[in-house]
């Protein structure tokens, strides 16, 4: 159907005088071409119209700051997109990072306060939550289906601007391992220098983080996150976490307040390029170590073998492959795609969870009695800054959301070196303890938090 503006002009002619029409015969003919050329920049006009109108509503002003007392002296300001009816916003860790108190100015003007629920660093993620009615949340569309060159438009507040509607296209998939700085302060985040990204020529400047990246059907395919800039302004580089990554994030953030990694188990390296070209590939991951009875080898998996796709996402370069193990989730199978010896072969391996194996290497363990994952450390002691002593103990390196540890006020890096006044000589003697502690018995928690001691009384297993 031919768009109503194109209808006018024809309605004009049937109004004419006779003379104007047989003057009409020495007009030239209307070029066919010129008239589609048109037709197709109206229609391009109201696909970008339609998606605008269906995003704007999900997106947010982001305003932190340190002080509750004082709307002024905002330490950042960003943007956000509603993902959720309960009131969920996913934004940029980099944009709620600076402050402790958030407030969220929806579309429609109403101020609310929000509460963090979880961040993750590695990704420059972050959930935060509002208490609101008539929200609308937005849509998420397959990142992995996009296409280089696709329309997208940009949302989100530069420099303050609330409900700023940009256009570009996805200038190219897959991005990693460049010196950017992220779209909230245009200052170098050398966080995101190992993350995956959508690159589009949308603008994008300082207040577009956490802001939606969406295509013509006003589904998120990315959140704003990063520019390459001199002026730390937009120069038509903006980078975009893929909307598959910010989903499966979110999702976990919003269950446990956590997020876990999927390990392999290998060293890599990038694939070269003329093997690539001489395999008929875009790219791949080549193994160049696979972990004694780590995932990646029991899976039958080894050094040389070249990994083209795992979870159903192509592993061009290594970016894409650390970020296809992380999404996997631990102890469930995911399908490897590899070649080896210029055939190409599928495998399943059963990753484990990468703060686990992290964690085992340190010599710590998980102690699911209370909620906690603890490493063994030595805290040295000072007077002033003259080293006074040592002590042998374990640091809270994570704590469950909802455990009896995080109930009773325990927080991560405390430095615990005493349970009910005894001594332990390694991670394991701690969980062997609690297991042994009668149900509905207390346990007393001896720690640091920072030069200060403090203690915690408990039950293990309060939780559950």
């Amino acid at each position: 159907m031919k768009h109503p503006r194109l209808i006018a002009p024809l309605a004009l002619l049937t109004l004419a005088s006779p003379l104007a029409l047989a003057g009409a015969v020495f007009s030239a003919e209307p070029d066919p071409s010129q008239s589609r050329a048109i037709e197709m920049a109206f229609n391009i006009s109201d696909a970008f119209e339609y998606a605008a109108e269906k995003i704007e509503p999900s997106v947010v002003h982001i305003m932190v700051r340190n002080n509750r007392s004082s709307r002024s002296g905002n330490a950042g300001l960003g943007s956000g997109v509603i993902v959720d009816r309960r009131g969920y916003i996913l934004t940029n860790n980099h944009v709620v990072e600076p402050g402790r108190y958030i407030t969220v100015r929806l579309a429609d003007g109403r101020e609310l306060d929000a509460k963090l629920v979880g961040t993750f660093e590695e990704t420059d993620l972050a959930v935060i939550k509002i208490q609101a009615d008539d929200i609308v949340p937005a849509e998420f569309a397959d990142s992995e289906a996009i296409k280089v060159g696709q329309w997208v438009l940009a949302v989100g507040s530069p420099f303050g601007f609330e409900q700023t509607v940009t256009a570009g296209i996805v200038s190219a998939k897959g991005r990693g391992s460049v010196n950017i700085r992220d779209a909230g302060t245009g200052m170098g985040n050398q966080t995101l220098r190992f993350q995956e990204f959508i690159q589009t020529d949308a603008a994008i400047n300082p207040g577009n983080s956490g802001g939606a990246l969406v295509d013509l059907d006003g589904r998120i395919v990315g959140i704003n996150s990063a520019i390459i800039s001199r002026t730390g302004s937009n120069n038509g580089l903006g980078f975009a976490i893929p909307a598959d990554i910010a989903s499966a994030v979110m999702n976990q953030l919003i269950e446990t307040g956590r997020v876990e990694r999927g390990y392999l188990g290998i060293n890599m390296k990038p694939l070269d390029a003329i093997e690539a070209h001489e395999l008929g590939i875009d790219g791949g991951v080549v193994i160049q170590r696979a972990v004694e009875d780590g995932p990646a080898q029991r899976a039958g998996l080894r050094a040389g073998d070249i990994i083209v796709a795992l979870g159903g996402r192509t592993t061009e370069n290594i970016v894409r492959l650390s970020n296809a193990i992380m999404l996997t989730k631990p102890d469930e199978p995911v399908e490897i795609e590899f070649i080896r010896d210029g055939k190409r072969q599928k495998a399943s391996a059963v990753v484990s969870d990468r703060d686990e194996e992290i964690l085992v290497a340190q010599g710590g363990v998980y102690l699911d009695e209370i909620g906690v994952k603890i490493a063994p450390r030595v805290l040295t002691k000072y007077r002033g800054r003259r080293p006074i002593g040592s002590l042998y103990g374990f640091v809270v390196a994570d704590i469950d959301r909802d455990s009896s540890a995080q109930l009773h006020g325990l927080e991560e890096d405390d430095f615990i070196y005493q349970i009910d006044g005894r001594t332990f000589d390694g991670a394991q003697d701690i969980d062997e303890y609690l297991t042994e502690i009668r149900k509905g018995e207390a346990v007393r928690v001896q720690f640091y938090r920072g030069n200060d001691p403090m203690y915690i009384d408990l039950v293990p297993n309060e939780s559950d």
